[in-house]
């Protein structure tokens, strides 16, 4: 059964679709490994050190296309379909049985119509590679549960993207409290949006910020009267203006699946706020 999809420009803004096509399916493949593995003389078998994830694989999109009129009218809807197709650098693809989640595409291979007995009826297969991370995201992040408090409306914050309505705050004006990741990917700034506000932050130099679920500290090394400091993956700014890196221990924090205990010291401030789409596999 198709289940129908929808596409979406870079600003995530929803596009519509050319009069006479109906988007069918969204064919996805499972991510590949890419395993490194050793084999030692002396030693039976093969050393295992992990693998990493590459890409998916054979993704393509289904459309159903019916003209109204003449024969002219199916080959101004194939030259309208193939310029809506390269409107855009890539897109947002999401299905509409789970309308939260979306993956990044190009489209860049051929593709041709397929008539349907010389009728007014014609089917297309449009192969797609998916860029970027080849994990699924919301649209949303972290600071839109925030804003607009947690609600199960699939358009909005679905069941079943993992969120915890006992861990609903992303915003904390205390010093130790839980970050919920309702993923299944570890966010990992050094390839994924993760942005940490330190809200008017005030320290004499020795401020530390430490997630006890994974023992990753970051520590902030310059003394701070009330600026607010940024980390944005692992570029920290104050003001947004040159990178600060240099003045911290060159950590970082990660986000793991589920709860994660989260602690800061040496320092005060407003509040902290994390912000973070969430990942699937």
């Amino acid at each position: 059964m198709a289940v129908g999809f929808k596409l979406y420009d870079p600003n995530m803004n929803e596009l519509k679709f050319p009069v006479g096509v109906k988007p069918l399916d969204f064919l996805v493949s499972s991510i590949e490994k890419e395993r490194y593995t050793e084999t030692i003389k002396g030693i039976p078998g093969t050393i295992d050190y992990g693998f990493d994830y590459k890409e998916r694989s054979d993704c393509s999109l289904t459309f159903f296309l019916r003209h109204y009129h003449g024969e002219h009218d199916y080959l101004l809807l194939e030259s309208e379909m193939n310029a809506f197709l390269d409107s855009q650098p890539f897109f947002y693809v999401s299905r509409n049985n789970l309308p939260t989640r979306v993956l990044k595409v190009t489209i860049d291979s051929s593709y041709k119509t397929e008539r349907i007995l010389g009728s007014m009826y014609a089917t297309l297969e449009v192969p797609v590679t998916i860029t970027g991370l080849p994990f699924w995201r919301t649209k949303y992040t972290t600071q839109d549960v925030e804003a607009l408090g947690f609600d199960a409306i699939s358009e909005k914050f679905g069941l079943a993207d993992g969120l915890n309505i006992d861990y609903p705050k992303y915003t904390f004006t205390e010093n130790k409290f839980t970050v919920w990741n309702g993923g299944n990917v570890t966010l990992d700034p050094r390839n994924m949006p993760l942005k940490i506000k330190l809200k008017h932050l005030v320290t004499d130099g020795t401020f530390k910020l430490t997630n006890k679920t994974t023992g990753e500290t970051f520590e902030y090394y310059a003394p701070r009267t009330g600026n607010t400091v940024d980390l944005d993956g692992v570029q920290v700014f104050v003001g947004y203006q040159a990178n600060r890196l240099r003045e911290t221990n060159r950590k970082y924090i990660s986000i793991v699946p589920g709860i994660n205990e989260i602690e800061y010291s040496g320092g005060t401030m407003d509040d902290i706020q994390f912000d973070f789409p969430l990942y699937y596999k």
